[in-house]
């Protein structure tokens, strides 16, 4: 299977729905159904589950979004062909993340950071920039009315911009009103309809029941030793690559790092890996470089099947028996 999506066959991408059918399928048929209670969101109070809707709606925008990443690593050049190795590693690892079975900003929130991300990688260095990066501030400002923690990867996108090209505060004044449009409307909405109120809390900042996350500990440690694999390989891709691909790869980096840690520090005070699934973005870009390396290649190989076996194989285990 991986290497199908490796070669240069944009008919693979038909594969998908079926891949993630299967999922659906999967969630229907599983012994235990695992919902989340947490409100997240400036637009959600509630959430609907187990419904026709419910998994049509996440199965949609998993799809939307494997071919929206799996476009932009190919319109700038990560590598000097085309692959759609991008779009099968979001399918598998995602639903592990956010459920299926319920309707949550998580998969929105997703599809508006990677649009961000796709219009930032079109700036250059002596290029007229303003409009560009305006429009990827307004993304990601959607994106964080979706998941309001998000709001931390506002200093993160400034120095994005600073890897790419010099220094202007013009430019830098742009970006804040470029994030601030999307909230100035939301908050007009509110005030507007007399719903001028918050509905996401802060975490308690204590442990979380770890009884209750069982389900979730396997993924985290499958995710983790992808990531290993992909460092390893990425490093020693580096060494050889052009300046214009060491500018994006080290935006990545600094992306990946701060997602990184929020999906940690959320998993571990509310035992949900809402935030830790946006860290899945950067990492299918690090492991197509795994998949590709004569080193790596193996262990990546042995990893990502065992991240699909697993896939499958938690719809029908009952960790609430453990």
């Amino acid at each position: 299977m991986i290497r199908l999506f490796l070669d240069n066959r944009t008919a693979v991408l038909l594969l998908l729905p079926f891949i993630i059918g299967l999922y659906v399928v999967g969630d229907m048929l599983a012994v235990e159904h695992h919902i989340s209670n947490r409100t997240d969101g400036l637009f959600f109070n509630t959430t609907t589950t187990s419904n026709f809707w419910s998994y049509f709606g996440q199965s949609f925008l998993i799809l939307v979004n494997a071919v929206l990443l799996n476009a932009v690593f190919n319109n700038y050049e990560f590598l000097d062909k085309n692959t759609y190795i991008i779009s099968l590693i979001y399918v598998v690892l995602t639903p592990m993340f956010v459920p299926l079975n319920q309707f949550s900003p998580v998969l929105i929130a997703h599809f508006f950071f990677i649009a961000s991300l796709g219009v930032l990688f079109q700036l250059k260095q002596n290029t007229e920039g303003k409009m560009t990066i305006f429009n990827a501030a307004l993304l990601l400002s959607i994106a964080i009315i979706f998941l309001p923690y998000l709001i931390i990867l506002i200093p993160v996108m400034l120095m994005m911009i600073v890897i790419n090209r010099s220094f202007n505060l013009r430019e830098f004044f742009i970006c804040i009103v470029g994030i601030g449009v999307p909230f100035i409307y939301y908050f007009s909405y509110l005030y507007l309809t007399d719903q001028f109120v918050f509905n996401w809390k802060l975490p308690s900042f204590q442990m979380h029941d770890y009884r209750s996350a069982l389900h979730l500990y396997p993924i985290v440690i499958i995710y983790i030793g992808l990531l290993i694999i992909s460092l390893l390989s990425l490093s020693a891709r580096m060494l050889k690559s052009s300046l214009r691909l060491k500018k994006q790869i080290q935006m990545l980096s600094l992306v990946f790092t701060l997602l990184f840690l929020l999906g940690c520090a959320d998993f571990y005070f509310s035992g949900s890996l809402f935030y830790f699934s946006l860290a899945i973005i950067p990492l299918t870009y690090f492991l197509t470089y795994a998949f590709l390396s004569k080193r790596s290649g193996i262990p990546a190989n042995i990893f990502f099947y065992i991240a699909l076996l697993y896939s499958f194989v938690k719809f029908f285990l009952d960790f609430t028996q453990l």
